[in-house]
Parts: structure tokens; sequence; C-alpha cells
């Protein structure tokens, strides 16, 4: 007769290796793996949220018409900082490129720190307030950057945390 724990331990590997849905890599196009970052979220998923300056943005007005960058981050994240002078150059030159949309979503964090980041580091493209994290929940987020890229058709060809090569991804 086999004892309590062989049989509980059965049944756990079997609940979980029939049971489960197969982990995929979905971040990316193509056959290129699925990064450290890659969450199944493979799909847009909608949100409303105000700007800085109080202006509700909704996703789903954007997509459709364009290639839209999220980019999750917060005023105390080090490689946030380094990231806005890019992200900076990429909104200029976005309708030149690819008329991509940036869409910062600050994490968690108030408006009086958000503006005041965004005034000392002269921030030109859109920065969204996340304050209860409802939307980096809903992408899965975990970890700060973390850069969604939405094709124009609403797929998400990439997810990591660091600023893709959009060029690559959008073709």
């Amino acid at each position: 007769m086999r004892s309590a724990g062989s049989i509980l331990a059965f049944l756990a590997l079997f609940v979980l290796t029939t049971m489960m849905p197969a982990a995929r890599p979905t971040a990316y196009a193509g056959d290129a793996p699925a990064s450290a970052a890659s969450t199944g979220v493979t799909e847009w998923i909608d949100f409303t949220l105000p700007d800085a300056n109080g202006k509700d943005v909704s996703l789903s007005r954007i997509i459709g018409k364009k290639p839209v960058l999220l980019a999750f981050w917060a005023t105390w994240c080090p490689p946030c900082h380094k990231a806005v002078p890019i992200l900076n150059r990429m909104h200029r030159e976005s309708p030149a490129i690819s008329g991509i949309q940036i869409l910062a979503l600050d994490f968690m964090e108030s408006e009086k720190k958000v503006n005041a980041f965004i005034a000392s580091k002269k921030v030109a493209y859109p920065v969204l307030l996340d304050r209860r994290g409802r939307v980096a929940r809903k992408y899965k987020v975990v970890g700060i950057p973390t850069y969604v890229l939405i094709g124009r058709d609403g797929t998400v060809v990439y997810r990591d945390h660091e600023l893709p090569e959009i060029q690559k991804y959008l073709k």
C-alpha cells in the first residue's frame, strides 16, 4: 500500500502536467524566444487613465490607427531616468519613422511627484497615472521598467525590460 504522501505527490504532479495550460512564448512575433518578461498577454487590454494634466486617455482610441509603446515606469527607477532622452527622441521622430504612439504609465505615484519629474527631465511624451497599479496588473508587469509594444492590429509584438528596436518588431 502506498503512503498518503506518495499519492498526494502523484496527484499534484498530475494536476500540474495535465490541467494547467502550457507555457508558451507569446511576447514576440515569429520564432523568437520569449523573454524573462513574458506573461502570456498577447493582445492589447483596454484602459482609460488620466494623463499628468488630468485628461483621460483611452488605449482603444489609438489601437488600429498606429502602433503603441507602453512604458511602465516610476520616478525612483534609474533605468527609467536613462530612457527619457531616448523616448523623447522616439516621440519627436515617430511620425517620420513608424507613427508610433508612446504612452508612459507611471506606477502608483502621486501626481505631484510625477509632474515634478516631467518638468525636471523635460518629458515630451504623454505620461499617464496608474495610481493603483490596475493597468500594470492587467498587463502582468513584473518589474519596472517594462516596455510593451503593441502593433497596429492590437497584437503584443514585444515585451521586456529593455527598450525595443521598434522597426525590428513592426515589420
